[in-house]
């Protein structure tokens, strides 16, 4: 017992006088950093990224003069704030699946490096015990016994080999000890800040909850757009042509299937939403024509439609997605599928597109998610039947229901 303890506080000694006279040859913590660091601050970037966004938005709202303005502020941007959230709900759970890994690869690492000083200290102890058992004088007499020149100094160069050995022994411990420290630290950041990001990720997920029932109770009416459309109506009919001659301008540069049209009774784009809230035709005494239908919710069981997938009418191949608008104006996000002979559809004031250009689209695949993008009072999908490459038409012959 009292051996283990003199040779404990030997190698404390000892350690010190390594780490004071070595020092400068020990790792530093930056080779220690974690490879996955890069990635994280890629992350938080992308997070605080969302976060101006979201506050960009929120100051927009705020700089409305009025209250209605306000009003029709939130109703625009309602959306964007949704897919700002959901951007940030799955950002986030990539850092947490990440940091989960990480925190796992240091607990092995951490493991490993504990056996490798036990492995180096148990090396330590046999050559502290050989050093207890035999004192300077036997190692002295080593060298001043020696029977000739030649032994003498094969004698000193043995004891110096081996004095470099417990050197380097004892230098390579003090590097795994701060090796090890600095890991459990940093296992202890990475596990304070995992418990920070699974907080913010509930966070996030009620505050997701929240916009999700706000944008499923702004109904679609008919009047609220109507009494909009003519509050300010010599601009807003500017803007109706303006969106007919840019969806014109689409229509001609697509290169259409040159097959016959696929045939068959179109699907009804959103299953289980039946209300029609306004319908193909001159509206509002005449003065809009409206070129599709907009289907609205809620549901029979009173199923919010906001979020609900948008399935394909009929067969055919995306042929454009349109990512980019004005809160306000326009079909917002909308996708146009050829389905041959001529005959398109377009699906306006999406919250989400689930395909891309070129992809073959079946009857009844979802390829969005409804949303109030655009110009709209509340959610609801805006739908268009085309023929002849681009003139729109009355979808109620082509869609069963």
């Amino acid at each position: 017992m009292v051996k283990n303890k003199n040779l404990r506080r030997c190698f404390t000694a000892l350690l010190l006088c390594v780490l004071t006279v070595a020092g400068t040859v020990l790792p530093s913590g930056q080779a220690f950093a974690s490879s996955y660091q890069s990635e994280i601050n890629a992350i938080n970037q992308t997070l605080d990224r969302l976060k101006e966004e979201q506050q960009a938005i929120k100051d927009s709202i705020a700089g409305a003069k009025t209250q209605k303005a306000q009003e029709e502020q939130k109703r625009g941007y309602i959306d964007q704030e949704i897919k700002l959230t959901k951007d940030e709900i799955t950002i986030l759970l990539e850092k947490i699946d990440l940091m989960e890994q990480h925190i796992q690869d240091k607990k092995t690492d951490i493991s490993g490096k504990e056996k490798e000083i036990e492995a180096n200290y148990n090396v330590f102890l046999q050559r502290m015990r050989v050093m207890y058992m035999y004192d300077d004088t036997t190692t002295l007499g080593l060298l001043l016994g020696a029977d000739s020149y030649a032994r003498f100094l094969t004698n000193a160069d043995n004891m110096a080999r081996v004095a470099e050995h417990d050197r380097l022994l004892l230098q390579a411990l003090s590097s795994q000890l701060l090796a090890l420290e600095e890991a459990k630290s940093e296992l202890d950041a990475s596990l304070a800040g995992l418990e920070e990001d699974r907080s913010s990720y509930e966070e996030k997920n009620h505050t997701l909850n929240g916009q999700l029932q706000a944008a499923n109770l702004r109904i679609q009416s008919l009047a609220d757009m109507e009494s909009e459309f003519l509050a300010d109506l010599e601009k807003n009919q500017a803007n109706q042509a303006a969106m007919q001659k840019e969806l014109e301008d689409i229509y001609a540069r697509i290169q259409w299937d040159q097959s016959a049209y696929v045939g068959g009774e179109m699907a009804w784009p959103v299953p289980n939403f039946t209300r029609i809230s306004s319908e193909y035709g001159w509206r509002f005494n005449n003065k809009d024509f409206h070129t599709g239908i907009d289907i609205a919710g809620p549901s029979a069981s009173g199923q919010g439609i906001y979020g609900a997938q948008v399935a394909c009418a009929n067969g055919g191949t995306v042929k454009y997605t349109n990512w980019t608008y004005s809160p306000g104006s326009g079909y917002g996000i909308y996708i146009i599928v050829d389905h041959g002979g001529g005959v398109s559809t377009l699906y306006g004031h999406l919250s989400n597109i689930l395909v891309k250009v070129g992809d073959s689209v079946s009857r009844g695949q979802p390829i969005g998610e409804v949303g109030s993008t655009g110009w709209s009072t509340g959610p609801h999908l805006h739908f268009e039947v085309r023929v002849n490459g681009g003139t729109h038409t009355n979808p109620r012959p082509y869609i069963f229901r």
